[in-house]
């Protein structure tokens, strides 16, 4: 009896260990993701200059990506060339981890423009109040010829009211019509470190069942219908409440500021609107307006609002969205569906697009010479 028992436990920890090498290999279940993060006393997060990590999402995404020494995802400063600089700044849309290092549009962009380097300070996460602070951090440093601002339609709304915390607290702004932009800092003293995880966290056979296990839940649950809103019934609602007119007001302010500071430095700024991708999927949009048929919703309307706004400011903006949207119906995937960013091929479309403005405006400006 002792015998089958010991036969038992053995044949049995022999075949879970199979189990987890043949996941680890061909289905890997672990990123390391939330640890390319640090707090920071005045973004709140940044990334760990030099990190190396694993990352790991669903549709086949494993690869490594590297952090450089100035704490961006991009490659170093210092080997950087050109006489042309732009300065690009952005959430996780800039950053892209989805892809390879040189697979970011960023990268493709110092490909195809001649004699120009692009500086990517994207950090996950970040909304316009960072990116703000960012601006302001690194503008000496880099010396740009434009500044580029990336902002991401789905969640920067609420990212800039600074009332949902990412992995770390958030800075907010504040503003008074007699008084320039204030920026509170993070309540970094508040900040309790989560606790850790239980250790089989770390068994890619112990995520791959939960995964899955989850996966079954929520096609049997209602509670997959009725506990979440997409943000796009509130941003692309075409009737504005309360809470959707300040988040739009926050936007513009922001966007004002970034556009003053580089008129202060003689650096044109572009504001590049990113739509998500239940924006630009006609299938998925679909879905989002069965959520609350009782408004009306247009998948362009932020892109229109803010638009407009740029025009009645003197604002340079581009909208993504239309090549985006003309990609997908042509079939070509540009986004992850998994964990939503750009694939490869989104990335190749919005450097394009970016490359073939700056090519314009470059081309202009010594036209004008």
């Amino acid at each position: 009896m002792i015998k089958k028992t010991a036969l038992f436990v053995i044949s049995t920890f022999v075949t879970l260990l199979i189990c987890e090498l043949l996941i680890q290999i061909f289905s890997p279940q672990i990123s390391e993701h939330d640890t390319m993060f640090q707090v920071e006393e005045n973004l709140g997060w940044e990334f760990i200059p030099d990190k190396e990590v694993q990352i790991v999402y669903k549709g086949g995404i494993n690869h490594t990506i590297k952090i450089n020494k100035e704490g961006f995802r991009d490659s170093p400063f210092k080997e950087k060339k050109g006489s042309a600089k732009i300065l690009l700044l952005g959430d996780s849309f800039a950053s892209n981890i989805s892809v390879k290092d040189d697979e970011v549009f960023t990268q493709i962009m110092e490909e195809q423009l001649s004699d120009t380097s692009v500086y990517n300070l994207g950090v996950n996460g970040y909304g316009q109040v960072q990116e703000y602070i960012a601006l302001k951090n690194w503008f000496s440093k880099i010396q740009p010829n434009f500044i580029v601002v990336l902002i991401y339609l789905r969640n920067d709304f609420t990212d800039n009211r600074g009332k949902y915390p990412w992995l770390y607290p958030r800075p907010t702004a504040i503003f008074d019509t007699d008084a320039p932009i204030q920026i509170n800092p993070p309540s970094i003293a508040d900040y309790i470190e989560k606790k850790k995880l239980p250790f089989y966290y770390k068994s890619h056979l112990f995520l791959f069942v939960k995964s899955r296990l989850a996966s079954i839940q929520a096609k049997f649950s209602k509670e997959n219908d009725s506990s979440y809103t997409p943000p796009e019934v509130y941003t692309c609602s075409t009737t504005f409440s309360d809470e959707t007119k300040e988040m739009y007001e926050i936007m513009e302010k922001l966007m004002l500021e970034m556009n003053h500071y580089g008129k202060n430095n003689n650096t044109p700024v572009v504001f590049a609107l990113a739509p998500s991708m239940f924006q630009v999927e006609d299938a998925l949009w679909r879905e989002v307006t069965q959520y609350d048929t009782s408004i009306s919703l247009q998948n362009n309307f932020p892109n229109k609002t803010l638009l407009s706004f740029g025009k009645e400011n003197n604002l340079e903006m581009i909208d993504l969205m239309p090549p985006l949207q003309q990609a997908t119906r042509n079939g070509r995937k540009m986004y992850n569906r998994g964990e939503q960013h750009w694939t490869v091929q989104g990335n190749k479309v919005v450097a394009d697009v970016l490359s073939e403005y700056f090519t314009a405006l470059q081309s202009r400006d010594q036209d004008s010479l």
